[in-house]
């Protein structure tokens, strides 16, 4: 089944399909065997459609954060090493200086 087969059948959706739906939905945040099914269908459409494909992104960024979030909550060492990490790649983002310093005034 190709993206476009799944836009068609959502706009062809009947009342009873929706509810289904939102019964699917709604079991993806309580069954762990749907959840691993949205997690399937997510990767198997991020592949050949540019809207799943960001989705798949954002789920990514946001699973990965919880995981450091919840490792640096846990382990002292991670976090400082996730600190540090932080504070160099703030630092090599700075814009380099332009130019010389000025010298400072003396009074």
């Amino acid at each position: 089944m190709r993206p476009e087969d799944i836009r068609r059948l959502y706009r062809e959706v009947d009342p009873a399909t929706a509810q289904e739906a939102a019964s699917a939905a709604s079991e993806a945040r309580t069954d762990p065997e749907q959840a691993r099914r949205v997690i399937a269908v997510l990767y198997s459409l991020s592949v050949e459609d540019r809207v799943f494909a960001m989705l798949l992104k954002l789920f990514l960024e946001g699973m990965l954060m919880r995981l450091i979030e919840e490792r640096a909550q846990q382990d002292d060492g991670y976090a400082l090493i996730c600190g540090q990490l932080i504070v160099e790649l703030m630092e090599k983002m700075q814009p380099p200086m332009r130019g010389r310093a000025r010298p400072a005034k003396s009074a």
